[in-house]
């Protein structure tokens, strides 16, 4: 058996050149779920004076038009994960504009995909207690080249629509004219701010998630911009995803004249699948899905061959190992003799768990975004992105920043157009409140 292990998260890229001495990994330390801190945790509190509040949000509200002509332009390029021209067409825009805000890119040359571009701000002097902020956001998309033509970016109402609006070139637009809003309001970006731009994620990170896991370790909360979840909530927690792929070795025989003589590599797969099945938990929210299955050459041939792949949704580190551990039991069973079993795969994202203090700054985030008139809730979904590579990393990160809307990685993709600039809203008000010093009490009722 040769299961791959996952990568381990908190570990340097040894050939990064974006390296330098800022820091260590910070370590989460796993808290409730249930969306808000307890009374014995200490919660942070917004600082931010409400004329500042309310001159970002004028800020915002003033470039709603622009905003939307940005978005429009970046969603009519296509710009498929595998098409690395088109690909870094958008990333050029965005660097362009990160550019325009103060921010000094490093552009991480890449062969196959698009080039990773880190833009960085520090604001001289650097307030000590203010936290270190990294931004991430990919501008791949599902969608083949020519997609933009037959559908390009439109607006009917309060919704638009366009290939990869909602995921995620809506959240980028959020990001980007929120920390214009900052600048300003306050003259620059008034915290250290990292943004990473990255053009794979649709296809695992392959070639930005060591970038992603070296940045995370030098900063103190990350921010993806994943799309907002249904409520509407940004995300909390998302479950960490595995691949698998399972084989079966068995003996070809004549089906009619001496099947004793073969070993049906199938028969043994359906006995692993009953297993494999066995390993769900409704209750804690695993889930294991034996995907596809191949295998037999002939009706009247018993099967020599055979492969599984499985797919695994996990909550927590604790339920990976279990599915790992499940996998390997029962690829070592043999229930049809004669037949030899071999394991592959492993989980290439890492289930994101709150920490405690993730859970403290999405408290300051619901206390702004209540504030500016556009509440949110904290959510969980099954779904994996870049954010989950941060968590595991060990540092406290919020997903689901981007636009609120629906039906992505469809014909029906969709965003809800005053989302655009409410999530702008509560996501400048949380950055200036974090910039003013959000104090923490100890006493909370």
């Amino acid at each position: 058996m040769s299961l791959r292990p996952g990568p381990k998260f908190s570990e340097p890229h040894p050939e990064s050149s974006l390296a330098d001495e800022r820091g260590s990994p910070n370590t989460g330390i796993t808290g409730s779920l249930d969306g808000a801190c307890t009374e014995e945790e200490q919660l942070l509190k917004n600082n931010l004076s409400k004329d500042t509040l309310e001159a970002l949000s004028r800020a915002i509200v003033e470039r709603r038009k622009e905003m939307l002509e940005f978005l429009e332009r970046i969603v009519n390029i296509d710009s498929p994960t595998e098409d690395k021209t088109l690909c870094d067409r958008v990333g050029d825009i965005l660097q362009e504009k990160a550019e325009t805000l103060g921010m000094t890119c490093i552009r991480d040359p890449q062969t196959e995909f698009a080039d990773n571009r880190v833009c960085r701000f520090v604001p001289e002097p650097r307030a000590e207690t203010v936290p270190r902020i990294l931004m991430i956001g990919h501008f791949d998309t599902v969608y083949a080249a020519g997609t933009t033509g037959e559908r390009p970016f439109r607006v009917d109402g309060d919704i638009g629509y366009g290939p990869g609006a909602l995921d995620m070139k809506g959240g980028l637009t959020v990001a980007l004219f929120a920390l214009q809003a900052l600048r300003e309001v306050y003259g620059e970006i008034p915290l250290a701010t990292t943004f990473i731009f990255n053009g794979d994620e649709e296809i695992g990170s392959p070639c930005s998630r060591h970038v992603v896991i070296e940045e995370a370790a030098r900063h103190d909360l990350v921010l993806v911009f994943e799309p907002g979840r249904p409520g509407p909530s940004v995300t909390r927690t998302r479950k960490g995803v595995g691949i698998f792929y399972l084989d079966v070795e068995g003996v070809e025989a004549h089906a009619g004249i001496e099947p004793e003589k073969g070993a049906n590599s199938i028969l043994e797969m359906a006995h692993k699948i009953v297993e494999i099945s066995a390993l769900n938990d409704a209750e804690v929210g695993t889930i294991v899905t034996a995907g596809v299955i191949e295998g037999g050459t002939k009706p009247y041939v018993v099967p020599g061959a055979c492969r599984l792949s499985i797919d695994s949704r996990v909550p927590t580190i604790a339920e990976q190992e279990r599915i790992v551990r499940g996998l390997e039991a029962i690829t070592e069973k043999t229930w049809v003799p004669g037949t030899k079993s071999h394991l592959e795969g492993f989980f290439h994202r890492p289930p994101m768990e709150a920490s405690a203090k993730s859970l403290e700054y999405i408290d300051l985030l619901q206390q702004v975004s209540r504030e500016v008139g556009f509440p949110l809730g904290a959510a969980s979904t099954g779904g994996a992105s870049d954010a989950n590579l941060t968590a595991a990393a060990g540092t406290p990160t919020i997903d689901g920043l981007g636009l609120h809307g629906g039906r992505a990685h469809s014909a029906e993709e969709f965003i809800e157009i005053p989302s655009i600039t409410a999530k702008c809203e509560v996501l400048a008000g949380f950055l200036g409140s974090l910039a003013a010093g959000a104090s923490q009490e100890s006493d909370v009722g």
